[in-house]
């Protein structure tokens, strides 16, 4: 489906996995994507393979400052802003008696003062634009995983936020989208995971696809938090077909 009119489209984390889907997908159905990251190189590359001219801006948005200045430049580029997709995050697991101060704060800067951070700096452009705001969460929200304290706790809090900006957006026609992925095949999971699990996770592409099925659904519609996961749990291995056969006999 192609978006009603061309829309601006801002991307955290833009340089690969989620972000990189959701750039793809987004600009594909006609919007101007405003690539964000860290990696000048990343960006660049990312905006070669887009359908159409993207807006290169790294940043690193836990700095103080950069949200403010992502923002501006937008604006000076584009005009307007109508979506923000949060993407950008790190997945770093500690026990808890490993998990260091150093360690929290980190997570927490990226995972959620980041995404405060550009938020509170473009709000008023959502507002003057009824535009929308994505916050890819995670499943870790709202289920328990051992290693995942900061983690958890850090899309837990984005979750939250997404409900008041939810609320605080609804008179200003901010449309606020939370989207709880379980595992998603990405970088993130780099010597974390062994390839024969990672082939069964979600593809990041069809993410993609699905947050901008959302972001160009009618806009009479509130979208509460949407929690996707694989067919089946990535870390079990299915059985063997005739092994299944058997059992169901």
């Amino acid at each position: 489906m192609t978006l009603q009119r061309p829309l601006v489209a801002v991307v955290t984390g833009a340089g690969s996995g989620i972000g990189l889907a959701c750039a793809g997908a987004l600009a594909a159905r006609g919007a101007r994507c405003v690539l964000v990251g860290r990696r000048r190189e990343r960006l660049e590359a990312a905006a070669a393979g887009l359908d159409g001219p993207a807006t290169v801006l790294p940043a690193d948005l836990a700095e103080p400052g950069e949200a403010e200045r992502v923002v501006a430049e937008t604006l000076t580029a584009h005009s307007r802003i109508d979506v923000i997709v949060h993407s950008a995050g790190v997945f770093e697991k500690a026990a808890v008696p490993e998990a260091t101060a150093a360690h929290w704060q980190r997570v927490m800067d990226i995972n959620l003062g980041a995404v405060m951070a550009l938020t509170r700096a473009a709000w008023e452009a959502l507002s003057d634009s009824g535009g929308q705001i994505v916050l890819v969460s995670s499943i870790a929200a709202m289920q328990a995983f051992e290693g995942n304290a900061a983690y958890a706790a850090s899309k837990g809090g984005l979750n939250a936020l997404g409900e008041v900006l939810r609320l605080e957006g609804r008179d200003r026609g901010i449309r606020v989208i939370t989207l709880c992925p379980a595992q998603i095949d990405t970088e993130l999971w780099d010597g974390k995971a062994p390839d024969s699990v990672r082939d069964r996770m979600m593809p990041a592409a069809g993410v993609g696809e699905l947050v901008a099925d959302l972001v160009g659904a009618d806009r009479r519609i509130d979208i509460g938090p949407v929690v996707i996961r694989p067919v089946r749990d990535p870390w079990v291995e299915p059985e063997p077909r005739a092994h299944r056969a058997t059992c169901q006999r």
